[in-house]
């Protein structure tokens, strides 16, 4: 904290006071506006200068020029080099730009907008790796190792079934509540416990799986006391309880876990894969027996009209959360 600095006006150290100010600068021919710190004399309040703090602004006022014009920072450039295990200049020669442009860049010197939207485009491993498949030969023989295996492992993450998956974890990541019975989203379950009904009937229409979720969540709470299986939450609807955004819940899965099939009674969900049970318990294994005796056969009409009646269902109202302290009513047991 700076308290004291010298004051030309004054001429000798003085008791100093920092403000922050938003101010107006041109930059590369353009106003950018962005906050400051100003420091003045206690004394006479002339601003002082202080060369810490003058390039603190400077810092600033460079950073709010890049985010009001798009360019991509230095942190973001930065963030690269880790992220693909390449160096400054080896990235340069990848790009066929000049050995110490990217040096400069990360100094301070603004990019322009082409060479910017290049860099950012490289967020994309996929983008990335077709620039490295075109010209590694730019690159030494430990650079040319390195970047192949910083892609490998990128390239998997970003594959379209990890990519959904982890679309699915941060959509449904909720604190344990009463809504979704106390219970940590667990996809794993989940999936297993949509391909369990699938494969039993062959094909389930959308309607009749979200109905089968709910009881089978509800059940394992009447049974526990506190805890469901899949960790989802659900909300009143009109064809009855169903799972927070179920539609994104499906389209996720499909290609990789299962297929969407639209007819004229509605979406079916058709299996893929195997019904691997080895995550569920002998007790929640249980409940969806007892779920998958309770509605075999039904068509998705009569297990609507089923859970109309339901205490949950007919309690709350329409697009609300439907808490897990109805299932001590749940018309199974």
């Amino acid at each position: 904290m700076i308290n004291t600095a010298y004051c030309y006006m004054c001429d000798q150290d003085v008791d100093v006071i920092i403000k922050k100010e938003i101010e107006v600068h041109c930059l590369k021919g353009a106003d950018v506006r962005c906050e400051v710190e100003n420091v003045y004399c206690q004394k006479c309040g002339a601003q002082v200068y202080i060369p810490m703090i003058n390039d603190r602004n400077l810092d600033c006022i460079n950073l709010a020029y890049r985010e009001q014009h798009g360019i991509i920072t230095i942190h973001e450039i930065e963030e690269l080099l880790e992220r693909y295990d390449i160096g400054a200049k080896p990235l340069a020669h990848l790009l066929g730009w000049g050995e110490v442009t990217i040096i400069r860049y990360l100094k301070g010197q603004i990019p322009d907008r082409i060479h910017s939207d290049t860099l950012r485009t490289l967020n994309d491993p996929r983008v990335f790796a077709s620039i490295f498949d075109q010209n590694q030969q730019m690159l030494t023989s430990v650079a040319k190792k390195k970047v192949s295996e910083a892609l490998r492992s990128l390239l998997d993450i970003h594959s379209p079934e990890k990519i959904k998956v982890s679309n699915l974890l941060s959509a449904y990541n909720d604190k344990p509540d009463i809504c979704n019975g106390y219970t940590n989203f667990d996809l794993e379950k989940l999936i297993q416990v949509i391909l369990y009904f699938a494969l039993l009937e062959g094909a389930v229409y959308i309607t009749k799986m979200n109905k089968l979720l709910w009881y089978s969540d509800m059940l394992h709470y009447k049974r526990t006391g506190n805890m469901a299986i899949t960790g989802l939450s659900y909300k009143h609807n009109y064809h009855g309880p169903t799972p927070k955004w179920y539609d994104f819940l499906y389209g996720s899965l499909q290609d990789v876990y299962i297929t969407l099939i639209d007819d004229e009674f509605g979406t079916k969900i058709i299996p893929l894969k195997e019904a691997l049970t080895t995550n569920l318990s002998e007790e929640e294994m249980n409940v969806l027996d007892t779920v998958a005796q309770k509605f075999r056969g039904w068509n998705a009409s009569k297990i609507s009209k089923y859970s109309h009646k339901e205490k949950a269902y007919r309690e709350n109202s329409h697009n609300d959360f439907i808490p897990f302290t109805f299932a001590q009513e749940l018309s199974l047991s």
